[in-house]
């Protein structure tokens, strides 16, 4: 189904007769599962909690962590900041030794391109660390892959400038989402794939780190629905522990990265 997809796709963009008419009804049948699939989350939903601002002992050293992005980076889908992803990383970071400040500016509906503004929010704050989760609602709203990275890559210069080093967790596998089903997943495969090669070397070139999301973390969430939250599109306490492992692990890998130098 998925070679069929792109087969279409391709006819689509080329103008190619009958294959063309196929092409867009694929489309407009995906787009009615969407939004379908968006009636069933939605009033499932668990909203973001609020942020829990400090982890660890005031004595040890200062270590502030940024999150950035969509509702994955907000916490949607848990009742308590501990849950969410930037909780799970605040502890762990706390754990190491560090007084962990958590600032974040991550938004539900947020695109790339409210990437700029998220980290004028977050900038005042001097982030040791920046966390991106992003690209979920630009694929829902089509968003160019281009246009995306090239926002992308902006937010994650602008952090390094600033000092901070910069984790951007890719687009995930969308086709396990469980509250899609055919065509709509293999749709979804395809958008998340073109997305995330857009961001991959995006976030390289400007300075920071990507993590595909899509292999090891997406295969997990495909045999574990206790990773997902009750609304089965964001993730649970323990879905978020695993993007969060598969985060942290990138981080801790780096070497030491200067600041890049203001333009």
């Amino acid at each position: 189904m998925v070679g069929r997809v792109r087969i279409l796709v391709s006819a689509s963009a080329a103008g190619g007769g009958a294959a063309v008419g196929a092409g867009v009804g694929l489309w407009r049948l995906a787009l009615f599962q969407g939004t379908a699939a968006d009636r069933r989350v939605r009033p499932l939903t668990t909203p973001a909690p609020p942020v829990r601002e400090y982890y660890g002992n005031a004595t040890d050293a200062p270590f502030t962590l940024a999150m950035l992005g969509d509702s994955s980076a907000q916490g949607t889908g848990v009742h308590d900041y501990d849950d969410t992803l930037g909780g799970w990383l605040a502890r762990r970071l706390a754990a190491e030794g560090r007084h962990v400040r958590v600032v974040s500016a991550a938004r539900d509906g947020a695109r790339a391109e409210h990437l700029a503004a998220q980290v004028a929010q977050v900038a005042v704050a001097l982030p040791s660390l920046a966390v991106i989760s992003v690209g979920v609602n630009d694929v829902r709203n089509r968003t160019s892959p281009a246009s995306a990275a090239r926002h992308l890559r902006a937010a994650v210069a602008d952090l390094r400038r600033g000092g901070a080093q910069v984790i951007v967790g890719t687009t995930p596998d969308l086709s396990v989402i469980a509250a899609v089903r055919p065509p709509l997943r293999e749709v979804l495969w395809l958008l998340g794939r073109r997305l995330e090669r857009a961001q991959t070397p995006a976030v390289a070139a400007a300075g920071g780190r990507p993590v595909t999301l899509r292999t090891s973390v997406s295969r997990a969430f495909a045999t574990d629905g206790s990773l997902f939250a009750a609304d089965g599109l964001h993730a649970s306490a323990r879905g978020n522990a695993v993007i969060g492992a598969a985060l942290l692990s990138a981080w801790a890998a780096l070497p030491a990265l200067p600041a890049l130098p203001a333009l």
